[in-house]
């Protein structure tokens, strides 16, 4: 009898070894193949490699980044290593956010290990591993995969030494602390939430001497901190128009009556990114969404997470807890935005929440159909959705992809000798990076930008005509524009208003051009899908 339960018991616990590898195997594969797919980089992308491209190491330390782009200085200076290795290319600007996403599904098993059981450990996993938003920052040439596996280290630690009372490991753990700092602007959160979830519990057991020697881990911690952002972090202040920004697309917590209705929407918005749990997109009003988006199904997790570890686990609730409302507080006072990929570094400790609501589910030894319909429910959005990035990789990203590299190639390709190329303003960041990185067979005539020295839709054009004047008569003029983005970094959105009412000003120059000459071949995305650069070899001789 014991033999046999002694056999029952390890074929369990190898069935579950083999669920869990071969759920971290098809993220790893999920993030190569994306990551060997090697897409162009699209604007935001473009906009921080551009000065990593351009500065040496020391350029890096010293001196600000082009676009008034800001990121860890402890990030810059390894992709900047993996570009002087592996040469200025999207793949080595996307190595190290890869191997952040790789080492953040190895570093998570221990972490689900250490505060759920099997259960709550393989949904935690998954979610991780198949979310596609979180596919997508593992192979992005940005620092929001590094943000997120400074999470998971921070956790793990947080595992290793909560309970560590000695001087060596305490001074360990400070510097383990000090070091993720340079890499993790968002990692201040998880640190306050740490040390708030530890003096809480230290002063209500009264143990001073334990609390006073938390000091040494909490000093290395804030004052590295403090000290990256005095001497890098706030290098760059020109932050006026980014504000405006984040006020125009809700990311800031407003101190008045609709704070609630702010954070139930924020909630919902959040299950979609950074999680992933969408079935469908929607952009009906909030009810609608809950319903087409699933969303009903990881708010009963939520909720039963929440109870779970009140009952079991006070000490991860309180952490998770204290972290979100730190990062409330500061999007209350304008300091940190909570948007989309900034809220990507949040992921793990949500997970962990739901997580904990599932493994609640499947607290008894007996099971019924409810509990794995309910639980399939939750994961078929990223899992379904992942599969379906794979299948067309025309959905990977959704608006964060561009063609950029393909639209220069296929210029490059179709250019004859005499040919002019004239690039609008609004497309000249993805030019002059690609020029950088890569051989061109023309020079482009650069466009100007003249919104902000016209006052109307007339004046521009007739500015915009005076520009085009020598290319009257011409038989064979490309035209790129970017058809998408039609700000510049450091505009404030919708200024000058003239040229933001009614129509846009991207389709007004469509319309525009096709008054000027004749288009006679365009460029075209392979997959069907819709290039944001528009790509025209035009004819100007009538």
């Amino acid at each position: 009898m014991i033999k046999k339960d002694a056999i029952s018991i390890n074929h369990q616990d190898n069935g579950y070894k083999i669920i869990i590898w071969t759920i971290i195997g098809i993220g790893i594969a999920l993030r190569l193949f994306h990551y060997f797919n090697d897409r162009s980089l699209w604007e935001d992308e473009i906009y921080l490699s551009t000065g990593i491209a351009k500065l040496s190491l020391s350029g890096l330390i010293h001196q600000s980044l082009d676009f008034q782009q800001k990121a860890p200085i402890g990030y810059l200076l390894i992709i900047k290593i993996c570009t002087l290795l592996f040469g200025n290319n999207e793949m080595s600007l996307r190595l190290f956010p890869l191997l952040c996403g790789i080492g953040s599904l190895l570093l998570f098993l221990p972490v689900a290990r250490f505060f759920l059981k099997p259960a709550g450990v393989i949904v935690s996993l998954t979610i991780l591993a198949f979310a596609p938003p979180l596919v997508y920052h593992a192979v992005e040439a940005k620092q929001y995969c590094t943000e997120l596996f400074a999470t998971i280290i921070l956790l793990y630690t947080y595992t290793l030494y909560q309970d560590k009372k000695d001087l060596r490991s305490l001074i360990i753990w400070g510097i383990w602390g000090a070091v993720i700092a340079w890499f993790s602007y968002s990692s201040v959160f998880i640190l306050a939430g740490m040390a708030c979830v530890l003096s809480l519990y230290y002063l209500k057991e009264k143990q001073w001497s334990t609390l006073i020697k938390l000091a040494i881990p909490f000093v290395l911690w804030f004052g590295s901190f403090a000290v990256n952002y005095m001497i890098f972090t706030q290098k760059s202040a020109h932050t006026g128009w980014l504000v405006y920004f984040f006020i125009k697309h809700d990311a800031f917590l407003p101190l008045s009556g609709a704070a609630l209705p702010w954070l139930l929407h924020k909630l919902f918005a959040f299950y979609n990114y950074p999680l992933g749990f969408s079935w469908f997109i929607s952009y009906h009003n909030i009810g609608l969404q809950i319903l087409q988006r699933m969303a009903w199904v990881p708010l009963i997790f939520t909720i039963t997470g929440v109870y779970y570890l009140f009952k079991r686990n006070k000490r991860l609730l309180l952490l998770i807890g204290s972290t979100f409302l730190i990062v409330f507080v500061a999007s209350a006072i304008k300091l940190y935005p909570f948007h989309e990929r900034l809220t990507v570094f949040l992921a793990p400790l949500f997970i962990l929440l739901i997580a904990a609501g599932c493994q609640f589910l499947f607290r008894r030894d007996t099971k019924n159909v409810v509990q794995y319909i309910l639980v399939a429910l939750l994961l078929f959005g990223p899992v379904m959705n992942s599969i379906a990035q794979v299948a067309n990789t025309g959905l990977f990203g959704d608006y964060k992809k561009a063609y950029h590299r393909e639209a220069f190639d296929y210029l490059n390709k179709h250019y004859q000798s005499g040919d002019i190329v004239y690039v609008c303003w609004n497309d000249l960041p993805a030019y002059d990076f690609y020029k950088m990185i890569d051989s061109m067979r023309f020079k482009a005539i650069e466009g100007t930008d003249y919104r902000y020295i016209s006052h109307n839709f007339t004046e521009y054009f007739s500015k915009l005509n005076n520009e085009f004047k020598p290319f009257e008569g011409k038989k064979r003029v490309w035209i790129l524009h970017n058809n998408n983005f039609d700000i510049e970094i450091g505009d404030y959105i919708g200024h000058p208003e003239w040229y933001y009412v009614k129509d846009d000003g991207v389709k007004r120059l469509d319309n525009w051009l096709a008054t000027k000459g004749k288009v006679l071949e365009e460029f075209k995305v392979d997959n069907g899908g819709v290039s944001n650069v528009r790509v025209a070899l035009m004819d100007f001789s009538k």
